[in-house]
């Protein structure tokens, strides 16, 4: 009867303790961004868990897109936080992270994060940008055009590239303009047609920001 009433002991000691050791042992991640022009960005991804928890972590293993160099990347180095385990680079996109935690009595446990940039929130998108366009006819049914940015020469110089969404029947729907050019047409696009439509306009600004326009091509 004793070794029983034991047995019960331990069974509900364990019962009642496994969630609490679960919800020591959760981790997650998180990461922060800084824009630093010409489309590119630094950023910082690390984890977050209980003080417990990171001190039972031995390593933290994050793999990163394949176009990065030695793109698994082991940090061993739990940092004084809240930025536990932390691995810093920079680049131009963002993406799935699959992140290996590595615990000092050998489990392992994994999850995804996915990275994410914040846009600068400290400047504002110039308001006197809009879009325009010219056109030619040059057969009964065919047009000639361009489109464009119109504004001042000080929004323009905050530009740095502009995106324009064709109709899908083009053969590249999607087309990006970097160059400002000269004249009165900033980041013009030619193209040619029959019908009119409405243009996806995307302003790509300098600072990291992006304008979300529209324009109706008219002839």
């Amino acid at each position: 009867m004793k070794s029983r009433l034991v047995a019960a002991v331990v069974v509900c000691a364990f019962g009642y303790l496994a969630p609490a050791a679960s919800a020591q042992q959760r981790v997650t991640a998180a990461n922060t961004s800084r824009y630093t022009g010409d489309g590119r960005w630094a950023w910082t991804v690390y984890i977050q868990a209980t003080p417990q928890t990171i001190a039972s972590i031995r390593c933290v293993e994050y793999t990163l897109h394949p176009t990065f160099p030695n793109p698994v990347r082991p940090i061993c180095a739990a940092g004084n936080g809240p930025e536990f385990f932390p691995l810093s680079t920079d680049g131009w996109g963002t993406f799935p992270i699959p992140i290996k935690i590595q615990f000092k009595d050998g489990r392992t446990q994994s999850l995804t994060y996915q990275l994410h940039f914040d846009a600068p929130k400290a400047e504002q998108g110039p308001s006197d940008i809009s879009v325009d366009n010219v056109a030619r006819k040059v057969a009964p049914q065919q047009w000639t055009w361009t489109v464009f940015l119109r504004g001042s020469d000080q929004a323009l110089s905050q530009v740095r590239c502009v995106e324009y969404t064709l109709h899908p029947t083009f053969p590249k729907p999607v087309q990006e303009v970097c160059e400002r050019g000269r004249g009165p047409q900033a980041f013009a696009l030619s193209a040619s047609g029959w019908g009119t439509f409405e243009i996806g306009v995307r302003v790509l600004l300098k600072n990291g920001q992006v304008q979300q326009l529209t324009h109706q091509l008219r002839f």
